[in-house]
C-alpha cells in the first residue's frame, strides 16, 4: 500500500452518518478507514492499536466525550490530527477544542466534499499542519492573496443574489469583505472581534460594534427572507429553519461561505 495513503479512524455514535461516511471515504483512492468507534473509550483504543493519521470525532459520545478523548491524546506522543464534528458551534467550546490541537473544526450538518479535503490537507504526515498553524471555525491557515480581489467579489456576490442576502444593508459590504478576507487570510477568523471588525471598521470609517451589529443584522435578515433553497443547500436542511434560534453565528457563517468559495474556486485548502 502506498505510503501517501491517508489511515482514519472515524469515532461517532450516529450509526447512519457513520455509514455515509465511510462509504465516502472508502471510494478515495488516498485513504483508507482503518476503524470505527462508537464511543470515546473505543476511539482512544483505535487510535492506540491503529495509529491513524487522522481521527473524525464526534463531541457527543458515550461513555467518554470528545472533550475527554482530546485531554486523553495530549498524552501521546504520535497523536492523530483530529477533525471535530459537532452540533454545537459555540465559540468557547471551539476555542478550547483549538486550544487542545483540534486542527479542524466542522458544525453538523457538513458538506462530506470538504470533510474530505480536510481529511487529505491536514492527514499528510509531511503536510504543512501544526498546533499552531490550526484555524479556528474550519478554514486553513494558508493564503490566497494571489487571488485577484475583483474575481473574489463577483463569486461572493453570486452567491449573496442566489441567497436573497439584501444587498441595500450597511451590513451587506462589511460582509462581503468579511468573507474575502476570510478567503485571502484564513486564519483572520481566530479573533474575529479584535481583528477582523476593527479592519473593516477602519476602511469603512465606522466601529467594530457597528460593523458587528451590520453584519449579523444582515445574515439574520437574509437568514429569514432569503432564499430557502439557497441557505439549505448552504447550510442543511436540519440547520435552516427560516427561524431565529437557529441562526449562525457571524464567524460560522462567514466560514462556510468562505469555504464555498474556495472549493468554487479550487483555491488552495
Amino acid at each position: 500500500m502506498s505510503s501517501e495513503i491517508i489511515r482514519v479512524v472515524l469515532a461517532d455514535n450516529n450509526l447512519e452518518l457513520c455509514h455515509v461516511l465511510s462509504e465516502h471515504i472508502k471510494i478515495q483512492e488516498d485513504m483508507e478507514l482503518i476503524a470505527i468507534a462508537y464511543d470515546g473509550l473505543q476511539a482512544l483504543e483505535a487510535v492506540k492499536e491503529y495509529k491513524p493519521d487522522v481521527l473524525i470525532l464526534d463531541i457527543t459520545m458515550p461513555y467518554l466525550d470528545g472533550i475527554g478523548v482530546m485531554e486523553r491524546l495530549t498524552e501521546l506522543t504520535d497523536a492523530p490530527a483530529v477533525i471535530v464534528l459537532t452540533a454545537f458551534e459555540q465559540e468557547t467550546m471551539v476555542q478550547r477544542l483549538i486550544s487542545m490541537g483540534a486542527a479542524y473544526y466542522m458544525v453538523k450538518p457538513f458538506d462530506t466534499l470538504i470533510l474530505m479535503e480536510r481529511i487529505r490537507q491536514f492527514g499528510k504526515k509531511h503536510g504543512d499542519y501544526t498546533k499552531e498553524s490550526s484555524l479556528k471555525y474550519n478554514l486553513p491557515s494558508v493564503s490566497a492573496k494571489g487571488f485577484p480581489r475583483q474575481r473574489l467579489e463577483i463569486e461572493v456576490t453570486k452567491l449573496f443574489h442566489e441567497m436573497g442576502v439584501p444587498a441595500h444593508f450597511r451590513g451587506y459590504g462589511y460582509l462581503r469583505d468579511a468573507i474575502i478576507m476570510t478567503v485571502q487570510e484564513g486564519d483572520i477568523l481566530g479573533n474575529i472581534t479584535k481583528n477582523l471588525y476593527p479592519r473593516i471598521a477602519e476602511k469603512y470609517n465606522s466601529t467594530s460594534s457597528g460593523v458587528e451589529s451590520a453584519i449579523r443584522h444582515t445574515i439574520e435578515t437574509g437568514w429569514e427572507r432569503g432564499n430557502p433553497e439557497s441557505f439549505k443547500k448552504m447550510f442543511g436542511t436540519d440547520t435552516y429553519q427560516g427561524s431565529r434560534a437557529r441562526f449562525p453565528t457571524a464567524a460560522s457563517f462567514i466560514a462556510k461561505v468562505a469555504d464555498r468559495i474556495r472549493l468554487q474556486l479550487q483555491l488552495p485548502g
